[in-house]
């Protein structure tokens, strides 16, 4: 057994540190794609309770005065 790891410890401390920063990754990531699910739920909430529809309460734009350039 100790010639086991005196064989794959150089092996095994080389793939480590990848290993690690793949699960800190993995964490990021999951914690981001939450944070940014809970902010669309909050705004979705926020604008059911003021009466805030975007596409009913859109004023159209006025008309320029003038020659339009196309």
């Amino acid at each position: 057994m100790g010639e086991f790891l005196s064989d794959f410890w150089p092996y095994l401390a080389a793939l480590l540190p990848t290993v690690g920063v793949a699960y800190l990754f993995y964490w990021v990531i999951r914690y981001m794609i939450e944070a940014d699910r809970s902010e669309r739920k909050a705004i979705a909430k926020w604008n059911a309770e003021h009466g805030d529809d975007l596409k009913g309460n859109r004023q159209p734009l006025p008309k320029k005065d003038g020659p339009v350039d196309d």
